[in-house]
């Protein structure tokens, strides 16, 4: 239900998914801008003092030859990841500059998954607003009337996930090498998979907490997180198959239509994507209050089972109602008749 629907909600708004896109190349600008200030100084450094530059030089040629077709993604793997490796052997040798490399890159991060993140509680509010009383919002005016909330809901969901996400990361890469040198490209399918199951697991634990934020913006924001549970707990196996499909399908697009697109996907997938995951909160949160909402201006859901909504309840009522006084008039007639 919750993936029909949030489909459903997404095609029928699909100009939301072109503001998303803008939002988020105005993200990666800030980003980039502020990373190259950072980085490039950096690599300097690290060029001078150790043998990065070889690496980087072979990373770039491996990327070339597959983008040209001239390699398969098998080989390149073979020689992606012992470039990768050496490339971090060579970085570690300059303890001082490895230290300053891995705080930039936290930092870059953090900025990036801040400002997007100003764009969670925009979208899961536009989306509430169609969904209950089927009213349209702009996106940049909804985004400047709530950027008290906004920034709130972004730190707060920062200061949860950043953690979680090194955490992810370390075990990735640990896993992922160990895995390498035993089965070889075989690793791939498994850290796919891995990684579908971390997002999927990390989209369920967010799940209820920026509904429960719409509904109760007087409540405190990490209130919200911990009494949205049990929300999430009533529907727990329908948001983890939501999640799974969701995440499945944006791999397999992106593997797909990388090179027929020019590498565009990578940008058109995540304004869908972050539109569709907002949905799917809401559809869930809908259904487990057991509220009506519309999918478009005509159709309105019902996410209360058929036998127990009211207007087939006063129905069923009327229908107990006739069959009761017609066995009363057969009984009557019955006596009568004696």
């Amino acid at each position: 239900m919750e993936f029909k629907y949030s489909i459903s909600i997404l095609f029928s708004h699909m100009g939301y998914v072109l503001k998303i896109l803008v939002w988020i190349l105005i993200c990666l600008l800030i980003t980039a801008a502020i990373g190259a200030a950072i980085a490039v100084p950096l690599y300097k450094a690290l060029a001078a003092t150790t043998e990065i530059g070889s690496y980087v030089a072979g990373i770039k040629t491996t990327a070339t030859m597959v983008w040209n077709g001239s390699l398969s993604m098998r080989s390149a793997a073979d020689d992606l990841i012992p470039q990768f490796v050496g490339a971090l052997s060579a970085i570690a040798k300059n303890p001082g500059l490895t230290t300053g490399l891995v705080f930039a890159i936290i930092f870059l991060y953090c900025l990036y998954s801040f400002l997007m993140g100003l764009s969670y509680y925009t979208i899961g509010d536009i989306i509430d607003k169609l969904m209950a009383d089927n009213l349209r919002f702009g996106f940049a005016s909804n985004l400047a009337m709530n950027l008290k909330k906004c920034c709130k809901y972004s730190l707060a969901r920062l200061s949860v996930a950043l953690p979680i996400d090194i955490i992810f990361v370390t075990l990735f890469l640990s896993i992922g090498l160990a895995l390498f040198d035993v089965i070889g490209f075989f690793t791939l399918p498994i850290m796919i998979v891995f990684t579908v199951l971390f997002c999927s697991l990390k989209a369920l634990l967010f799940s209820g907490w920026l509904p429960r934020y719409l509904h109760h913006p007087n409540t405190r924001i990490f209130a919200n997180l911990s009494r949205s549970f049990p929300n999430v707990r009533a529907n727990i196996r329908g948001l983890f198959k939501s999640y799974v499909i969701t995440f499945s399908i944006v791999y397999i697009l992106t593997v797909l239509l990388a090179l027929p697109t020019g590498g565009l996907i990578v940008l058109i997938l995540p304004s869908i994507y972050y539109f569709l995951l907002r949905a799917v909160e809401l559809v869930s949160y809908y259904k487990v209050k057991g509220y009506s909402f519309y999918t478009d201006g005509t159709t309105v859901v019902d996410t209360v089972e058929y036998g127990f909504r009211k207007d087939n309840q006063a129905i069923a009522d009327d229908i107990d109602e006739m069959s009761a006084n017609d066995e009363f008039h057969r009984e009557e007639n019955a006596e009568n008749g004696k």
